[in-house]
C-alpha cells in the first residue's frame, strides 16, 4: 500500500500541473505543453485513439501525461497506456465514442512491468461503447492503477471496466452505466485482482454492477478488495457478485435493485471471510426480488449493522439473508450481529436469516456469534433443538422467558437481556435486546 500512496501523490501532482497547463493553453491544438503535459490533437493518426498512442510514444521514459481536450471524439484504435508513469486525462466534456470492437482504453503493462498509471476524466469525460466493443478500460497484470471521474457507458455485450489480475487499483467518483457488467474482475494465469478499492461510484443499470469471478487458471483468489461508499442500483440480475474472493469489505453502501444485492459463494467457487457491514438497503418489492444477501459455498461470513426498508410482505424470499448452498459445497461459520434493522418502521424481513428460504437453520451453518450487550453464546446455535452447544456466560445481563410469542424487531426494554419464548405447541426460540429492539438468536419459524 506505500506504492499505492506514493502513486496518489505522483497522480495529484501531475494532476495540479495538467490543470494550470490547460488554463494557459485552451488555443494549443498540437505538441507538448509544459510540463510533460501533451495535447494529442496535432500527433499523427487516424483518430484519437491513435494520436493518443502516438503522443505516449513520444514521452520521456520519465512518463508524463497525455490530455484530450473537450469535445467530440470517435475511434476505434484501441488506446494503449504501456510504461510506468503514463497517464491519460480526459477533460469534462470531452465525448470518446469507441466504435471498434475490442478495448476502447487498455492498460498492458506486460513488456516493462509498469507501476502507477492513471485515467482521469475530471468527473465529466465520457467514454461511449457499442454491441460489438469488449471493455471500456481493460487493466491487465500490473500494480497501482488509479481509475476516477470517468463516465463509462454502452458497452452492453462487453464490461465498463475489465480487471484481468490488475493490482493495487483506485476504482473512484465514476458513472458506470448500461454496461454487461460494470466492473468485471478475474483471475488469469499467476495473477488475480488484489487490493483493489472500488469507492463513490454511481453502478448503475448494468446486468451486474460488480462482478468477480474465478478464471479456473493458477492463481490465488481475489484478496482483501473493498467495496465502499457506491450507490448500485437498478442493476439487472444483482449488484455485487463474489465468487472467488477472500477477506472482503461490503462497506457503507447504498443498495436499490430488484435482484440480489450482495451474492457471495453462490455459484462454483468457494469464498470465506467476507464482511458485510453498515450498507442501505432499499428493496422495491417487484417481482424478481430474492434477498438483500445471499450465501453460498463458503465459510466465515460476518454480517453487521446493515439497514432495510422498502420490503413488503409476500416479495421474494422475505429473507434479509438467505443461505443457498449449492451442488459444491455448504454455507458455515455465519456470524450475525445485529445484522439488519427497520428502525423506521420497528420491523425486518419476516425472516432475518434463512436457509433455502427457510427458517429452519441446519446445525453448523450459524458461527459463534458475538452479541452485544453482557450476553456471549459460544458454539453453534441449532434451530429445531433450540440449544446453545457450550457455556453460556452472563454479566450484567438478565435471562427471562415467556409463554407469549415474540418476533425479531419487535421492541425491548432491556438492553442485553436473554428471552427464551415458549409459545404453547411451539418449539422454543430465542432472542437477545440489542438497539431495543428483539434480535433472534434462533430465527423464528414463519
Amino acid at each position: 500500500m506505500i506504492m499505492l500512496r506514493s502513486a496518489l501523490t505522483i497522480w495529484f501532482a501531475l494532476f495540479a500541473t495538467a490543470a494550470m497547463a490547460q488554463s494557459a493553453s485552451n488555443g494549443i491544438a498540437s505538441g507538448g505543453i509544459p510540463g510533460d503535459i501533451i495535447d494529442p490533437r496535432g500527433m499523427p493518426g487516424v483518430d484519437i485513439g491513435a494520436k493518443v498512442n502516438a503522443a505516449i510514444a513520444a514521452m520521456p521514459a520519465s512518463g508524463g501525461t497525455v490530455r484530450i481536450p473537450a469535445g467530440s471524439y470517435s475511434f476505434s484504435t484501441t488506446i494503449k497506456l504501456t510504461r510506468a508513469g503514463e497517464h491519460l486525462a480526459c477533460d469534462a466534456g470531452a465525448v470518446l465514442r469507441y466504435t471498434g470492437t475490442g478495448d476502447a482504453i487498455l492498460a498492458d503493462t506486460s513488456a516493462g512491468g509498469a507501476l502507477n498509471l492513471a485515467i482521469d476524466g475530471e468527473g465529466g469525460c465520457d467514454l461511449v461503447g457499442n454491441t460489438a466493443a469488449q471493455n471500456g478500460i481493460h487493466l491487465l497484470p500490473g500494480n497501482s492503477f488509479v481509475i476516477r471521474g470517468m463516465r463509462i457507458y454502452g458497452f452492453a455485450h462487453g464490461n465498463g471496466i475489465e480487471l484481468s489480475g490488475a493490482n493495487s487499483v483506485q476504482i473512484a467518483m465514476n458513472v458506470i452505466e448500461e454496461n454487461q457488467h460494470g466492473i468485471d474482475m478475474v483471475t488469469v494465469p499467476h495473477f488475480a485482482p488484489n487490493a483493489v478499492h472500488v469507492e463513490d461510484n454511481e453502478i448503475s443499470a448494468n446486468d451486474w454492477g460488480v462482478y468477480s469471478r474465478d478464471g479456473h487458471v493458477p492463481a490465488t483468489r481475489a484478496l482483501a478488495n473493498v467495496y465502499r461508499d457506491n450507490v448500485l442500483e437498478a442493476n439487472h440480475t444483482g449488484d455485487i457478485f463474489l465468487g472467488w474472493d477472500a477477506h472482503t469489505l461490503v462497506e457503507g453502501n447504498y443498495f436499490e435493485s430488484t435482484g440480489v444485492a450482495v451474492a457471495a459463494g453462490v455459484e462454483s467457487g468457494n469464498v470465506f471471510d467476507i464482511h458485510i457491514v453498515r450498507n442501505y438497503f432499499t428493496v422495491n418489492g417487484a417481482e424478481g426480488y430474492r434477498s438483500e444477501i445471499e450465501l453460498g459455498y463458503g465459510f466465515g461470513f460476518f454480517i453487521e449493522g446493515n439497514y432495510e426498508e422498502g420490503i413488503t410482505k409476500g416479495a421474494g424470499s422475505e429473507c434479509a439473508v438467505n443461505a443457498v448452498p449449492g451442488p459444491h459445497g455448504g454455507t458455515s461459520k455465519v456470524v450475525l450481529r445485529n445484522a439488519f434493522s427497520r428502525v423506521s418502521e420497528g420491523k425486518i424481513s419476516a425472516h432475518e436469516f434463512c436457509y433455502h428460504g427457510s427458517a429452519q437453520i441446519p446445525p453448523g451453518v450459524l458461527g459463534e456469534a458475538r452479541l452485544i450487550g453482557d450476553v456471549r453464546v459460544d458454539g453453534d446455535v441449532h434451530a429445531k433443538s433450540a440449544q446453545l452447544n457450550g457455556p453460556l456466560e452472563l454479566g450484567q445481563g438478565a435471562v427471562a422467558s415467556t409463554e407469549s410469542s415474540v418476533r425479531a424487531g419487535e421492541t425491548c426494554t432491556t438492553e442485553g437481556m436473554l428471552l427464551i419464548s415458549r409459545p404453547a405447541n411451539q418449539t422454543a426460540r430465542l432472542f437477545f435486546c440489542s438497539g431495543l429492539h428483539w434480535q433472534a438468536v434462533v430465527p423464528p419459524h414463519p
